[in-house]
């Protein structure tokens, strides 16, 4: 018998989650969505990873290691890589 893979959704998955581990979840989710806007943007403007790496003053395998979430960024770091791209990083508090 093959193996069987079953897809399920997150609500499903996290279901059993203590309300600390959901956040820790959403926290990462949250984070990886960053990550992925800011690759998403700087291929939609057509720049290399060295090109971004170069105008922002960053190692291009810091850059790589950030896009891929092998390293978390700082927001300096994030702020410079925006401002690359001639955009702002925004960060906001909200109460929960």
């Amino acid at each position: 018998m093959k193996n069987q893979h079953k897809t399920i959704g997150l609500k499903a998955f996290s279901r059993n989650f203590t309300p600390e581990q959901r956040k820790i979840v959403e926290e990462e989710i949250n984070y990886y969505d960053l990550l992925t806007s800011f690759k998403e943007a700087r291929e939609k403007r057509g720049i290399t990873q060295e090109e971004l790496a170069t105008k922002a003053n960053v190692n291009r395998t810091t850059l790589s290691k950030i896009e891929s979430g092998l390293r978390n960024a700082t927001i300096e770091t994030l702020s410079k890589l925006a401002s690359a791209m001639d955009m702002q990083l925004e960060v906001k508090l909200k109460i929960v």
